[in-house]
């Protein structure tokens, strides 16, 4: 089970993110582009995917991943920290943060 607290220590060591309060919960982004947003429960996270990621996630895993309806024609969805590994949210949260961050960035941080 992986703790919000890790989850945001995750989410700062990226590049260029910033913390910025969403809707009185804390959320992830850089150019004020949010990849993350820690739930009011703080036991679950919501994260940017692709429409394809987010399909296969939520497809084999249903109580883990789950598309919340208010997020169904937008690419996000929940991640349960209580029932998912900490290698794959820490994967999942690289890869929200891959999709938002310029360009750029992206290639010179995953080439290293």
């Amino acid at each position: 089970m992986m703790l919000v607290n890790e989850v945001r220590q995750i989410a700062l060591s990226l590049p260029g993110t910033e913390e910025v309060t969403h809707w009185g919960k804390p959320s992830f982004r850089i150019n004020n582009k949010i990849f993350i947003v820690i739930q009011s429960d703080m036991k679950t996270i919501t994260v940017k995917t692709t429409k394809e990621e987010r399909e296969m996630y939520t497809t084999t895993d249903p109580k883990t991943f789950i598309i919340p309806e208010s997020f169904k024609n937008m690419n996000y969805m929940h991640i349960n920290l209580e029932t998912a590994s900490k290698d794959e949210v820490k994967k999942l949260i690289r890869s929200a943060w891959g999709i938002v961050a310029p360009k750029k960035m992206v290639k010179i941080f995953f080439e290293r």
